[in-house]
């Protein structure tokens, strides 16, 4: 038990772009929590006089916090924070929520960085790094206030000093989400100007939210509006002491304070007013939206449907030959290992259990090109296989009958997996929610159309979930795992409307399957919310039954119809099974017969 909750990526610069804290993690760890009391705990960074990376400016500092899981021994990324530009002194809003259990010595590290590059913030290789620091958990909830100070250090020199402040969360939260406008009228100032919200507890001001910066237009500085867990802002007690502190913004990055004010949420009406020294702030368009928990959704009967598709491409190796990713030694198959460490903790969610499974990469007997979508049991129209078990069984049965080959697509099982959630949604099916899991050794060789496949997909009911297994070299799948900025089709001309896919490296916890599943499922938990959420769904939506021919059904039918009026078959996974090779000689034969005729 490491104690920590799954961090879902880092923010983009603090002074750029609005950021916030997020409650999800709070909210949502009890589902994967491991056995045994713990305290939900918030850790509040900042930093002081950093080690200076740069050479025409300062620094521009982010932090990430690691904890040792006591069974494997291994540092596990636990979150981090955003970046803050041009700053040796940072006040980080993003928090990192941990579990603390007295019982436990739970050892972590702070890790600082330097952005080098920015399109990469999830590779941390391509960052400098500035310092370390490690510490015990209990040592903060230990130290007077809370408040506990480390040295930092790069090989043995002195690289600043990181400041932790932890806060208990005692309260059960909700996931309710506060809405609010905030304008500064009557401002005389020239230069642009940012926000900062904070929340009290014990005596202390936590910052939650720092706005982008905005300038004065005709004596009045509009800012985006602001939308923010309950749970982060106030607690659920919206009598609890909020502020507002307001700066001067500088591109260096020490936005320097001129104001601040305290106020209560619940005095915050349309239309109430704070004076200050640079113009009267205004708070508009203030609401509290009701909005549902995960928990609540399955609570409701929300289904959650997995499937799982297997990389077979040739990078994979011969399962006879010793250190195939294969492996006929099951304890050495890292795709058993994912499947069954993942799946196992999904399927208790699905009702029926039964998982359609694919494969791609490989070309099958009598076959001689290669697909990239095909059916494991052979079946097309029938993929599905029951529990887990299931899955591993027809794995093992059919995969001596694949000849590995590649390249390594994924697109169009994406778009077969979001064809199957769209038919959902469009017979009314609104309470469930698709899983694909995707197993893989290598890098994307279609990345522009997957990129695309993902983005039609973002507005359906899904999630990807991406496992990379063996020691190849997944830098692009940062890429896909969009968490600091969302992907953008350049086919379809927009934007992902939500980020739907979650990359986790087996290596990074190989032999711990509780920590590989709690990462590996990090995610799942917001986007199924923000899906429902979007589409206005209440966590008691009647569950519905379909109208008209199943899903698969309609498969069939359309490469029946397709073969019939052209004589082809384009979709690789219809000429890659059996099922499917019968089906276009069945076709063929009839077509002989009437020319015949």
């Amino acid at each position: 038990m490491c104690g920590c909750v799954p961090s879902s990526g880092s923010s983009s610069a603090a002074d750029r772009a609005p950021v916030q804290v997020s409650s999800e993690e709070l909210i949502t760890s009890q589902l994967f929590a491991d056995s045994g009391l713990f305290t939900a705990t918030e850790l509040h960074i900042s930093c002081e006089n950093l080690a200076n990376k740069d050479v025409l400016s300062k620094s521009d500092p982010f932090v990430v916090l690691y904890c040792r899981d006591k069974r494997s021994g291994q540092w596990t990324e636990a979150g981090r924070t955003e970046v803050i530009d041009n700053n040796l002194n940072p006040v980080f809003v993003k928090s990192i929520a941990v579990k603390y259990f007295f019982e436990e010595r739970q050892p972590m590290r702070f890790e600082v960085y330097d952005v080098d590059d920015r399109n990469n913030l999830n590779n941390l290789k391509k960052q400098e790094l500035i310092g370390t620091a490690e510490f015990m958990l209990h040592e903060v909830i230990r130290a007077k206030d809370q408040i506990l100070r480390l040295p930092l250090s790069d090989k043995g020199k002195s690289a600043g000093t990181l400041k932790l402040h932890a806060e208990e969360v005692k309260e059960k939260l909700s996931s309710d989400i506060a809405h609010l406008t905030i304008e500064c009228n009557g401002s005389t100032v020239s230069y642009p100007m940012l926000y900062r919200l904070f929340r009290s507890d014990g005596g202390s001001f936590f910052p939650v939210y720092q706005s982008e910066a905005s300038r004065s237009t005709n004596g009045n500085i509009l800012w985006h509006q602001v939308k923010i867990p309950a749970a982060s802002l106030f607690r659920d007690d919206q009598s609890r002491q909020l502020r507002i502190e307001l700066y001067e913004y500088s591109s260096k990055g020490s936005h320097k304070p001129v104001d601040a004010k305290d106020f209560q949420f619940s005095a915050v009406l349309d239309g109430f007013k704070l004076g200050t020294r640079f113009g009267t702030v205004v708070f508009k368009n203030v609401s509290v939206e009701k909005r549902a928990s995960f928990l609540e959704y399955l609570f409701g009967g929300c289904q959650i449907s997995l499937a799982i598709a297997i990389d077979f491409t040739g990078s994979n190796g011969d399962p006879d030959v010793p250190g195939s990713l294969h492996s006929m030694n099951m304890a050495k198959n890292q795709y058993i290992q994912a499947i069954r460490a993942i799946g196992e903790t999904l399927q208790e969610y699905d009702s029926d259990k039964n998982i359609p499974v694919f494969g791609f990469g490989a070309k099958i007997p009598g076959i001689a090109s290669t697909s990239h979508c095909f059916a494991l049991n052979g079946n097309i129209f029938a993929p599905e296989v029951h529990t887990i078990d299931g899955v591993l069984n027809v794995y093992n049965k059919n995969m001596g009958k694949l000849q590995f080959s590649g390249p390594t697509n994924f697109a169009e099982i994406i778009r077969y997996f979001g064809d199957f959630a769209y038919w959902h949604v469009s017979n009314g099916l609104v309470f469930n929610y698709f899983v694909l899991l995707m197993i893989t050794d290598g890098l994307i060789t279609d990345m522009e159309n997957t990129i695309d496949e993902i983005v039609r997909c973002s507005g359906l009911p899904m999630s990807i979930i991406i496992t990379g297994v063996g020691d190849a070299n997944f830098h692009d799948m940062d890429r896909l795992d969009s968490d600091t900025q969302p992907l953008f089709s350049k086919k379809l001309g927009k934007y992902a409307v939500r980020d739907i896919v979650q990359f986790v490296s087996f290596n990074k916890f190989a032999g711990n399957a509780q920590e590989l599943a709690r990462q590996t499922l990090a995610e799942l938990p917001k986007q199924l919310v923000d899906y429902m959420t979007a589409m206005k769904i209440p966590s008691n939506a009647p569950i519905g039954m379909p109208s008209g021919p199943s899903f698969y059904t309609l498969k069939q039918n359309e490469f029946i119809g397709r073969f019939m009026n052209t004589g082809t078959v384009s979709y690789t996974h219809l000429r890659a099974h059996e099922t499917g090779r019968n089906l276009v000689c069945r076709l063929l034969l009839e077509k002989k017969k009437k020319k015949k005729k």
